[in-house]
């Protein structure tokens, strides 16, 4: 629908938040619309910053439970390394049942000497 220059057509704004406005050059209809600021674009837009707050809250607690390495735990754990065949042990008590049932015949390192095992 064309409008002649000159002619205004207003229309209250609807639902989806346009309404008309008047150009100096006859266009379409179309092109004339324009967004409006409704009192609930306001309120959306209060709920989105608060949605997104939120969620960087929620993100943040989430990269928190993350932040936990199991792996690189139970390798830092493991400080006893066995002379005979490299492998890691966390308490010299198992270091000690280790080298007794793997490496019998091989005589006790001095540090597993005094060990209750």
């Amino acid at each position: 629908m064309e409008l002649p220059a000159g002619v205004c057509m207003l229309a209250p704004a609807r639902a989806s938040g346009f309404q008309m406005v008047m150009e100096n050059e006859p266009t379409s209809w179309i092109h004339n619309l324009v967004p409006t600021n409704s009192g609930s674009d306001m309120a959306r837009g209060q709920q989105k910053i608060q949605s997104q707050q939120k969620n960087a809250k929620k993100q943040a607690g989430q990269k928190k439970k993350q932040g936990h390495d199991q792996k690189a735990a139970a390798k830092a754990a493991l400080i006893y390394t066995c002379t005979v065949c490299r492998t890691q042990m966390p308490d010299p008590k198992t270091f000690k049942q280790h080298f007794e049932s793997k490496h019998p015949k091989t005589p006790l390192p001095p540090e597993l000497a005094d060990v209750q095992a």
